[in-house]
């Protein structure tokens, strides 16, 4: 699959890059963008799903990776056509001469398909609901941005790699995680680390710990393992992470050189 990623790369001008909002850092990866760097090729690191996080955090994580890394970036939320006419600039910004083709790479569930839309204007590229599932992109083409620009209709996904939460927040499809509850605990440690109400706003849920939440999560969808009635808690563990891929659990993270003490999670 990285393979394919660094075909299309080869085969274009400029990359964007799509990571998602409520953790920017964690969906970047650091490999590809030093691969479009080594290949002389403008990289846009495009910071989806912006209605998810406050507008002045997503101007500090921009602020901080153009200053730290020299990156032009841009936000947006595609799925709400937010920011789209300020991507198409920075798109032309960076591409030499103001033309050539494009390709989005990112991580499963940034929203490269929404993008594509986006730049398309209509709703015509595939889509998938969970990460690698039946539907998605399977043949490169190419279409039209504007007079000048080309863009590769391509998933362009980056494998998920890293610890097993790292994986989880890269997209991972939630089929394929061994031990979906030990994954879970660990995503729902870090979501409170940033924000400890995101979650029981998100389920409407009062809960003592992680395993509590769970085992509520799995009474509330009436959820039960068939021999002994007691909550199915691998069922809700494998929903908490879809709802986390679908952008459905919301918090922030911050830039390392911000302080995360007053993070509270909002809508732009």
């Amino acid at each position: 699959m990285l393979g394919d990623v660094l075909k299309v790369i080869k085969k274009s001008d400029a990359v964007l890059e799509i990571v998602d909002s409520r953790e920017p850092d964690l969906t970047r990866s650091k490999k590809i963008e030093n691969i479009v760097k080594k290949e002389g090729k403008g990289l846009l690191i495009v910071i989806n799903k912006g209605d998810l996080v406050p507008r002045e955090v997503l101007e500090k994580w921009k602020r901080y990776i153009e200053k730290e890394d020299k990156i032009k970036t841009v936000y947006i939320s595609a799925t709400s056509h937010l920011g789209t006419k300020i991507l198409r600039n920075a798109i032309k910004e960076v591409l030499k001469g103001n033309e050539g083709t494009i390709c989005l790479v990112g991580y499963p569930k940034t929203g490269k398909s929404s993008i594509i839309n986006a730049l398309k204007g209509r709703h015509s590229a595939s889509t998938s609901a969970h990460p690698m599932a039946y539907g998605y992109t399977k043949t490169i083409q190419k279409f039209k941005v504007d007079s000048k620009i080309y863009a590769w209709d391509t998933p362009g996904i980056i494998p998920p790699d890293g610890s097993p939460l790292e994986r989880a927040i890269r997209g991972q499809a939630v089929e394929k995680i061994e031990d979906p509850v030990k994954v879970a605990l660990l995503l729902i440690d870090r979501i409170e680390k940033f924000d400890k109400n995101a979650l029981k706003s998100a389920y409407k849920l009062d809960y003592s710990d992680g395993l509590d939440l769970l085992q509520k999560i799995a009474i509330k969808r009436g959820w039960f393992y068939k021999k002994d009635k007691e909550p199915l808690i691998e069922e809700a563990a494998r929903q908490l992470i879809r709802d986390y891929h679908e952008g459905k659990i919301i918090y922030f993270t911050l830039p390392p050189s911000e302080s995360n003490d007053e993070n509270k999670s909002s809508n732009i």
